[in-house]
């Protein structure tokens, strides 16, 4: 027997002698019953059953079945018998086993090991050192990869509620869970099949195994924890907070039809009472202004959801072992997220701290604790960023053109050369000479200066080098993507005119954006980690009809990015093939036209933080 349950039958004891002897002092006052019950409950799980053993204390009977002392202080032998015969059922109602769904698993009780009842019955003092073991089965279809066990042997009225001692153990492991449970409470327990370990397995394999475990769940490991992840993005802050429903109707007053589930039609009104709740509590201030959050997200989650970043399709939910998912978002007033204060004020009997983890840009971890034992000052997070990790202004590329070659058309010095040669006919010598000849040096005079020049019919103007277009595509073709750093989409939209031309700065946008959705994770957009050329090539002039200085320019190349929610990383790498125009505006270089010719996933994981 554990040492706190040898603890709790001494303080009964001498709890017992002292009511004992104040009965004897006043025959006529009522019998006092004390509220004390701890029930012992160890789970055996195979695949197709789970075995529970509960051992219960001889003074349950009095607590749980009514059972009264007669006038010798003694619970008699017939009262016994059928207080141990009740308490087959009230297990078998008060003690509940659900699975993934939350759905009640149908047990039965396959044994009783009762205690020794004497002839003349047992003193109510000596209750406490009687225990009867209950044998109670549960089958299983299949091997389930979730249980949740439930236990509600005393109701609200107990000034001390009845507690249970729960022992899991998964059959052909060595794995041993323990938990206490008071009344209404619940606890969930993963079992993996596949990937067991035995009791004599090394540190070694045990540290393997638990890494996989973690990589299953996504590293959401505990089913009755409060899990709290705060990101700090360039240009937002997003937290996300993942509450057992369990846990969140002891906060609000969560309303359903069914004392077990939640119904889909019950769930927008448990989220109109998050949103009053989180709304106004808990500010958080961006470069010293306040921010009110947005929710992007409140969803119900059964047992067997591991990506919390995946929309979860509507369910009834389980109150014993479902979970809601929030996501607050703040966006920055400004161009981006330079300082930040979190602030968390308001704590409950289940939720009297939250441990959260923090990722702030570009990749630092942290680790923060709100809590109701810490000075008001410590439940504050402050941030500030480096400025060296801010997004930096995109410069513009600028249109440094040499002139196309000119063909020069001397109109004055043509009609200097005609009169010079029309005035041969003058029959006058002295005359013709004069005349012919100043119209001969007024068309050399004139050769540069009076006419005008047209493009040169049988040179090409100078193209760009390979080199210098792949140069210019690259920078503007780089400050597309880098726009996306820069928050609202009226800010994007500015910072993408410095590499694109008007015209095309939906269209782009739309087509960038929607090249980087990861339509799994509820169209959340991908922030760029890398970008890297396989090809590129400018296209020849004659194979063109943009004018010059323009030009066309092929690309293929891939995109690494990462969206990332609830503590593990999703990424992504894209292949793109794509033909730009590039021409020049107000001096700059622009992209004025991109066409996707081909787009392909290379490359998917996931990863834990």
């Amino acid at each position: 027997m554990c040492v706190f349950c040898r603890c709790a039958i001494f303080i009964f004891l001498i709890a017992s002698s002292i009511l004992s002897v104040g009965q004897r002092a006043t025959a006529s006052a009522p019998k006092a019953l004390h509220p004390i019950s701890v029930t012992e409950a160890s789970i055996f799980v195979t695949r197709s059953k789970a075995i529970v053993r509960i051992q219960m204390f001889a003074e349950d009977l009095i607590l749980f079945q009514g059972l009264e002392p007669n006038d010798q202080d003694r619970i008699s032998p017939e009262d016994l018998t059928r207080g141990l015969a009740d308490h087959r059922q009230f297990l078998l109602e008060r003690v509940t086993l659900r699975d993934a769904k939350g759905e009640p698993i149908k047990g039965e009780v396959t044994d009783v090991k009762p205690f020794v009842i004497p002839v003349d019955g047992i003193l109510s003092t000596d209750m406490m050192l009687h225990t009867a073991t209950y044998e109670l089965e549960f089958s299983f279809s299949e091997p389930p990869e979730f249980l949740t066990i439930q236990q509600d042997m005393s109701d609200e009225n107990f000034i001390i509620p009845s507690e249970m001692k729960l022992t899991v153990h998964q059959s052909g492991t060595a794995l041993n869970y323990t938990e206490s449970l008071l009344p209404g409470a619940s606890t969930s327990v993963r079992f993996d099949w596949e990937q067991g370990i035995t009791e004599d397995a090394s540190d070694a394999e045990w540290e393997t195994w638990f890494s996989k475990q973690r990589e299953a769940t996504l590293g959401i490991t505990s089913y009755s924890s409060v899990y709290s992840f705060v990101y700090i993005e360039p240009n937002e802050i997003r937290h996300e907070i993942l509450i057992p429903l369990a846990t969140l109707k002891t906060i609000l007053p969560v309303k359903s039809r069914d004392a077990s589930f939640i119904e889909i039609d019950e769930q927008d009104p448990i989220r109109a009472l998050i949103r009053d709740w989180l709304r106004d509590e808990n500010p958080v201030t961006i470069n010293g202004i306040r921010v009110l959050p947005e929710f992007s997200r409140i969803d119900f989650y059964g047992l067997d959801l591991r990506d919390f970043a995946a929309q979860a399709a509507e369910q009834k939910v389980s109150l014993a072992s479902g979970r809601i998912g929030i996501i607050l978002r703040y966006r920055a007033p400004d161009d981006a997220v330079r300082e930040t204060t979190i602030t968390w004020e308001k704590y409950y009997s289940k939720m009297n701290k939250i441990q959260s983890i923090v990722i702030s840009y570009p990749d630092r971890i942290d680790r923060f604790e709100f809590s109701k034992h810490n000075k008001a000052v410590d439940n504050v997070l402050q941030w500030t960023c480096d400025p060296t990790a801010l997004p930096q202004p995109i410069k513009l590329v600028p249109a440094v053109l040499v002139s196309p070659p000119k063909l020069m058309i001397p109109v004055g010095s043509l009609i200097c050369l005609a009169i010079a040669f029309v005035s041969l006919r003058i029959s006058k010598t002295s005359v013709r000479l004069v005349v012919s000849g100043a119209a001969f040096m007024l068309a050399i005079a004139g050769w540069r200066s009076a006419g005008f020049a047209i493009e040169h019919p049988w040179r090409r103007p100078p193209e760009l080098s390979e080199t210098q277009a792949t140069e210019i595509f690259e920078k503007l073709h780089q400050g597309v993507y880098r726009s996306l750093d820069f928050g609202s989409e009226d800010r994007v939209y500015d910072v993408l005119a410095t590499s694109v031309d008007g015209t095309l700065l939906e269209k782009l946008y739309l087509q960038l954006h929607q090249s980087l959705e990861m339509r799994e994770q509820s169209g959340a957009v991908a922030r760029i980690q890398s970008i890297k050329y396989d090809s590129g090539k400018q296209a020849s002039r004659p194979l063109t009809t943009v004018p010059w200085p323009g030009f066309e320019y092929s690309s293929t190349w891939t995109v690494a990015g990462t969206v990332e929610h609830w503590g593990h990383i999703h990424e992504r790498q894209n292949r793109f093939d794509a033909v730009f125009t590039i021409e020049p505006r107000d001096g700059n270089w622009k992209i004025t036209r991109m066409d996707i010719a081909n787009q392909q996933q290379i490359a998917a994981k996931t990863r834990l933080r």
